[in-house]
């Protein structure tokens, strides 16, 4: 009883999920399927077919699968790699619609923490500008959530600013070239309770950022939010939050515009109250993947607690309307952590999930499995 009135009132999501242990972090399309206590399949298709594996049965292996060479082509629209392993589905798509829908703003639209003895002093000023630059948004629709959508892409599709962005390598002094940061939204109203479905119909909003050459040069640094986030990024992905430590992920989103709109009585107050202040991200509502030239984490709302879903749910026909800073950072906590410096942000704005979402043909795609 106790878990079950802490999952209602605490923003955290319980109860905590299986080890979500992906034994090799560059699978492509032939990969195990994994699977969580509320039943929410981790896999690249995105139906009810085959690939799933139902609970029960626990991780198999897709060995029975066709070889690569047997999907190459397009899928759904998409078309793949040369290799034939990737739709391009994540390329920037958002971000080349007109009027502009993204917009990119300073760090300094976010105040974060400064020391000395924050713990102490609690004080915060303006971030510094932001550690990767943001090159790519993309929505994409599905009928059930999917992790790791760094599998689905190439990155050599996202346009760069050769004089602001690292170009070229993998890993630069423990640091990810890419960045990819996804929210992994609902679309159905919620449940009575916050744990009767935690999985369906939705859409994930992806940002691609990239590293800046300005963190290039400070990337060798000892201290500070370079740091912080070096030592984030070094720890296995599939730790516990006990021994990731106190380096916990950081979300701050603000509504600019909300007193403008004419919201309800409870949207109105609910926004009032949580406008601009961060929330952390521990395992049961986070996943997080390292490849080969970039560290994907990925923010699973639909596990959130019953009040944020009925808020969400709730503002949905307001979307078109609301115009959102949104940014990203790992937290500091002792002194020669600090300052705290955004990892990236962008402004979205007149954001239509039914006409901005990439249509990707998920069914035709798990067909050929």
């Amino acid at each position: 009883m106790g878990q079950r009135v802490t999952s209602y009132v605490m923003p955290s999501c319980m109860p905590p999920k299986k080890k979500f242990d992906l034994k090799n972090p560059k699978m492509k399309l032939k990969e195990q399927v994994f699977f969580d206590e509320n039943e929410s399949i981790r896999t690249c298709s995105d139906t009810e077919t085959v690939f799933h594996t139902p609970k029960g049965m626990g991780a198999r292996s897709c060995s029975d699968s066709p070889d690569s060479t047997q999907i190459e082509g397009k899928l759904g629209g998409i078309t793949t790699r040369a290799e034939g392993k990737y739709p391009t589905a994540v390329h920037g798509q958002l971000s080349a619609l007109k009027p502009p829908k993204i917009t990119e703003i300073p760090g300094s639209n976010f105040n974060l923490r400064i020391g000395p003895n924050y713990s102490i002093e609690g004080k915060k000023a303006a971030s510094g500008p932001a550690l990767y630059n943001l090159r790519a948004v993309d929505i994409i629709e599905h009928k059930r959530k999917i992790a790791h959508i760094s599998r689905f892409f190439d990155r050599s599709e996202v346009k760069l600013d050769e004089k602001e962005d690292v170009t070229e390598g993998g890993y630069v002094n423990g640091l990810p070239r890419f960045f990819i940061v996804t929210y992994m939204l609902p679309s159905y109203a919620p449940g009575f309770f916050s744990s009767s479905k935690r999985d369906g119909h939705g859409y994930t909003v992806i940002f691609c950022f990239v590293l800046s050459k300005r963190s290039l040069v400070e990337s060798k640094d000892t201290k500070g939010a370079i740091k912080v986030l070096r030592k984030f990024c070094a720890v296995d992905p599939n730790v516990s939050d006990k021994q990731r430590g106190k380096n916990l992920w950081k979300n701050i989103v603000k509504v600019v515009n909300y007193e403008k709109l004419g919201l309800g009585m409870f949207l109105n107050q609910y926004i009032k109250r949580y406008n601009a202040k961060p929330w952390l991200s521990r395992n049961p509502d986070m996943h997080k993947f390292k490849g080969d030239n970039y560290y994907e984490v990925d923010l699973d709302i639909h596990v959130y607690n019953l009040v944020g879903l009925k808020f969400m749910h709730s503002l949905q026909p307001y979307v078109p309307t609301l115009v959102l800073d949104i940014g990203f950072c790992v937290q500091s906590e002792e002194d020669d952590e600090m300052p705290e410096t955004i990892l990236g942000c962008i402004r979205l704005s007149d954001i239509r999930y039914d006409k901005d979402s990439l249509k990707v043909n998920w069914d035709m795609y798990s067909k050929r499995f």
